[in-house]
């Protein structure tokens, strides 16, 4: 079956132009030169647009000018015209299957693909674009073509202890880095909403998924817990990379304790620390996966976050992560080659102005 698809006003100007030709030459040109049998490549050419009804027309047209040009037969012998003719009635009625064919799978794909959507909206909810005093934005370029989620995950929960905010890489890639994913979620979304503490958090979602994956998945994840009233976030490091806060124009690691990836399944249980960190208007919280910060260019350097993010950074998260995304795809020529998500946590305040990019260090803060 064709792979390739013409447009139909395309492939009917190609078919036209055919068509012109032929006459030009049965009229101008001398006898030996009889073009007659290019007919055969009118249809053929209008069967690339799929269009069934289309190619039937184009076939008709070329045989009605075919036995125009060549009236004559003789009985009993088979000509050259006669198996123009016949040429031009096969590759018409072939084209015309191919095309009803086509346009039949094409009708089931686009219901396949409604319904991947509708799966991947439900995996990855969108994230609002405020709760409380709390604004949020969310950037994710999955790896795989035709993809809109991969390996990475995050999600936003107002629960009853505040809002909670996960953001994680799942080991591999793939529909197995997928189903992972979707477990991670499922149980981040379970705990969150019913255990008191972010460690008790922590905890409830390494043990599911303990239960669920093989010894050879993990998950790499930052949890972070908002509180609008305490001054303070507090920080669950889970092997992932450092989130960054931007404050007063420096941008910064916060350096929590890391303790070991998610679903790893130990013999005996981990403990998790959760660290507080202060959280001041105007600031602005960035989680990231590996994705971003291991992204690299054709010489091989690494693309430089930190950098970016500082000469970036403005209360608008939404539009400073379009900035950081832009970089991201320029750093890399268009195309990534592991998934990448960012996510960014703004308390609204002062403006910011933003003097030089800076690389500090921002330990816990502890009450």
């Amino acid at each position: 079956m064709p792979t390739m698809t013409l447009p139909a006003g395309r492939a009917v100007s190609v078919a036209v132009g055919l068509y012109v030709a032929v006459l030009l030459t049965s009229v101008f040109a001398p006898a030996y030169l009889d073009m007659h049998a290019v007919l055969i490549a009118v249809p053929a050419v209008v069967a690339m647009a799929y269009r069934p009804w289309l190619t039937a027309s184009a076939g008709v047209v070329a045989l009605a000018t075919r036995v125009l040009l060549h009236p004559e037969t003789r009985t009993g012998e088979y000509t050259n015209s006669t198996g123009t003719s016949a040429a031009i009635l096969i590759v018409t009625l072939f084209g015309c299957w191919v095309g009803w064919e086509r346009r039949r799978q094409d009708a089931r794909l686009s219901r396949v693909q409604s319904v991947a959507e509708v799966a991947q909206r439900a995996l990855l909810r969108p994230v609002p674009r405020m709760i409380g005093r709390f604004g949020f934005a969310v950037r994710y370029r999955a790896a795989a073509e035709e993809a809109s989620i991969g390996g990475d995950l995050y999600e936003v929960l107002e629960t009853p202890y505040g809002v909670r905010v996960l953001l994680g890489d799942v080991r591999g890639k793939g529909l197995g880095a997928v189903d992972v994913a979707a477990r991670t979620l499922g149980a981040f979304r379970e705990a969150a909403y019913d255990a008191p503490t972010l460690a008790e958090v922590g905890n409830r979602v390494d043990r599911s998924l303990g239960r669920q994956l093989d010894g050879e998945d993990f998950v790499t994840a930052v949890m972070v817990e908002l509180s609008p009233e305490e001054g303070a976030m507090q920080v669950l490091a889970c092997g992932h990379p450092s989130p960054l806060l931007v404050r007063s124009g420096t941008v910064g690691e916060v350096i929590a304790e890391a303790g070991l990836p998610l679903g790893m399944d130990l013999s005996e249980p981990t403990t998790r620390v959760v660290d507080r960190v202060r959280f001041r208007p105007g600031d602005v919280l960035l989680l990231h996966t590996d994705g971003v910060t291991e992204a690299r260019d054709t010489t091989g350097r690494f693309y430089a976050l930190t950098d970016h993010l500082a000469t970036h950074a403005h209360n608008d998260a939404s539009a400073m992560l379009d900035a950081v995304e832009q970089g991201l795809l320029a750093h890399v020529g268009g195309k990534l080659e592991d998934d990448a998500a960012m996510l960014a946590v703004t308390l609204p305040g002062p403006l910011m102005k933003v003097v030089k990019p800076a690389r500090t260090l921002l330990p816990a803060v502890r009450p």
